[in-house]
């Protein structure tokens, strides 16, 4: 997961725009008219947006093989409005995949794992906003420790229904990849993961955000 803060990026791409625009006033200006070497500074709105989105994609990509279809995993983009509009916005053919976990224990893997100092608020506040973009937009949802729970035929049928959101067909090699089920990483192993949320503290965090549980509810957890 890159360490991308959006809202810079795409503030970057607002003042190329913005510079675009003052650079096309100031070519027409009288100021320049009699200059012997042409000032062409800045482009337009469409091509910085090209620009842009170029540069981007060789960064999130820059590590792997040139490929037309190209994604990038983000921990809680999702819950940026912001953020969202302007990805649907540059990228209108994206397709949204948003993997959910029971917000309790992804919650205690990220503190043993991760982040220490990551807090439960935060986290309760950001996890009820990615609920509520899965059920509001269109997207692919991917429940990693329900569908470990699942047979593998349950798990092949949903992961060909991911794949056909994408606009891709399984494989030989998706194929296989559902039927092992491997755990892809694993950096830290059990005997070492000791943070663990108290059931006094769960239920003060039950209480104090009631959409937690209705979601939880409605998502199987």
């Amino acid at each position: 997961e890159p360490k991308v803060n959006f809202t810079e990026w795409f503030s970057f791409l607002d003042n190329m725009i913005e510079s675009g625009r003052w650079g096309e006033k100031s070519n027409k200006s009288k100021d320049v008219a009699d200059y012997s070497i042409p000032h062409y500074s800045g482009s337009d709105e469409r091509r910085c947006r090209d620009i842009f989105k170029h540069m981007f994609q060789e960064f999130i990509t820059g590590y792997g093989p040139s490929k037309p279809r190209w994604g990038a995993k983000f921990l809680w983009c999702i819950t940026n409005k912001d953020v969202v509009k302007r990805f649907d916005e540059l990228w209108p053919e994206l397709k949204w995949v948003i993997c959910i976990r029971d917000p309790f224990l992804s919650f205690e893997s990220q503190k043993n794992t991760f982040v220490k100092k990551q807090q439960l608020e935060e986290w309760v506040e950001r996890w009820i906003k990615s609920a509520k973009f899965a059920m509001s937009h269109p997207c692919a949802l991917v429940q990693i420790d329900q569908l470990s729970k699942a047979s593998p035929q349950e798990r092949l049928h949903h992961m060909n229904s991911v794949l056909s959101h994408l606009g891709e067909s399984s494989t030989v090699e998706t194929d296989k990849f559902v039927e092992r089920w491997p755990v892809v990483h694993k950096v830290r192993p059990d005997h070492l993961r000791e943070f663990k949320i108290g059931k006094a503290r769960r239920a003060d965090i039950i209480d104090r955000y009631p959409e937690l549980l209705q979601l939880m509810q409605q998502f199987g957890y």
